[in-house]
């Protein structure tokens, strides 16, 4: 910070000739002069007015050589400018630079104008609602890069926002800059109701044996040991009422049972790699205010086969604005397709790990009792097959059929209520 404020001010690199250095810093000290950067250069030549003296050189601001100049003839030293820098002399190289001075001031007050524009517009806060869906409403609504930060009323567009959005509870807008954050929170969905008097049936949503009932409410047509298919009653929701006839019930059981899965997946022996040659071309382009300007003439393919890394670097102000400003590099590397016999070991490894995942994805929160692998190799392929033995709940309530309701009891009327 002294050091910017010195240059700010002049600081100029001087050259003392004196006898006694010692009484040179105690006047220098005496009259308010800064030094620093001081170092002997030498002994004085002896062709000069002081002989037997010593060279100094030293740093101080403008304003203290000024002031130790005219005090060189009563204190016996001689002292001379070397070099000068700071903002005074580059102000006075550039006062009849009009044209210079005038592209500088233009500048500052262009950089200062967009820093008032919004370029850089961040969702946070969202999970399920997409942020490019956000963006496009916001557009919409007269909100997007390069809309003018002050005129941005928060409020008026929180509103309208939560009628485009109705998954949204809440929105707000921070401007800092060029930046905007758009803070969002979704609004929590009600839980599903399920109202216990709907007439329903307990069917199986998956095939096993069963091997634990729990029925809760209805009648049970099943019984551990038995055999179920997938979409077979398990628990109907009909019941007999002595001296009321037949009536309908929302059917409830928890039904555990064994079950059993069979996945295959097969993958070729001979895989093809990428071998990079080491070719390497780039594409430069500039995005001003979402206006992307190519720096290259010719947009056909380079070779066959390539590799795109592309990187977009953001143009800053020095105190962190940001400009509309953008710089896109495209590299492409090229490489050759090469055919590689990968070993059944790895092959067989892939192929169980995404198996797996299938099996634990379909089983839920059920329980893998037992799992038994088979890994084969032919035709340049390697199949494995997995064969698992399960545990897990396969209750699922759906609702009545008019063919299930008891005709003498429920009309077509009362059938259409309980729906």
């Amino acid at each position: 910070m002294q050091r910017a404020l010195s240059l700010l001010r002049g600081v100029v690199r001087v050259e003392i000739i004196c006898r006694h250095p010692e009484r040179f810093l105690n006047l220098c000290a005496s009259n308010d002069v800064e030094l620093w950067g001081l170092e002997r250069v030498g002994d004085a030549p002896d062709a000069g007015e002081i002989r037997g003296g010593v060279v100094l050189r030293v740093y101080m601001r403008a304003s203290g050589f000024l002031r130790m100049r005219p005090l060189s003839g009563e204190h016996g030293f001689e002292i001379r400018r070397v070099t000068r820098r700071g903002a005074p002399v580059l102000i006075r190289k550039l006062r009849r630079r009009y044209i210079l001075i005038a592209g500088l001031v233009m500048c500052v007050f262009i950089t200062r104008a967009l820093s008032l524009f919004v370029w850089d517009i961040r969702v946070l806060g969202n999970e399920r609602v997409p942020a490019a869906r956000i963006l496009e409403s916001l557009k919409t609504l007269g909100f997007s890069y390069g809309s003018f930060g002050p005129a941005i009323k928060s409020e008026q567009l929180a509103n309208e926002l939560i009628l485009e959005i109705p998954e949204l509870s809440w929105f707000a807008v921070n401007i800092s800059g060029s930046r905007a954050d758009v803070l969002v929170r979704e609004r929590v969905l009600p839980p599903e109701i399920v109202y216990g008097d709907t007439p329903s049936m307990v069917v199986a949503k998956k095939s096993g044996v069963i091997l634990k009932l729990s029925v809760l409410e209805g009648a049970a047509l099943v019984k551990p040991g038995d055999t179920v298919e997938k979409g077979e009653l398990l628990v109907t929701g009909i019941l007999d009422s002595r001296g009321s006839g037949r009536r309908a019930v929302h059917a409830l059981a928890e039904i555990e049972a064994r079950t059993w899965y069979e996945f295959s997946a097969k993958m070729p022996s001979a895989s093809v790699v990428k071998r990079y040659t080491g070719e390497k071309k780039r594409r430069r382009a500039i995005i001003i205010a979402g206006k992307k300007i190519n720096l290259y003439f010719s947009s056909g393919i380079l070779w066959s086969s390539y590799d795109k890394i592309t990187e977009t670097r953001r143009l800053t102000l020095p105190g962190g604005g940001l400009l509309p400003v953008s710089l896109v590099t495209d590299s492409f590397l090229r490489y050759e397709p090469v055919s590689t016999r990968q070993s059944l070991e790895r092959a067989e490894a892939t192929l169980k790990s995404g198996l797996t995942k299938r099996l634990r994805d379909a089983v839920g929160d059920g329980e893998i009792i037992a799992v038994v692998w088979d890994t084969r190799e032919e035709n340049g392929a390697v199949t494995v097959t997995l064969r698992a033995e399960c545990r897990e709940q396969i209750a699922e309530a759906r609702g009545f059929t008019e063919a299930e309701l008891p005709k003498s009891e429920l009309s077509k009327s009362e059938f259409s209520k309980i729906h």
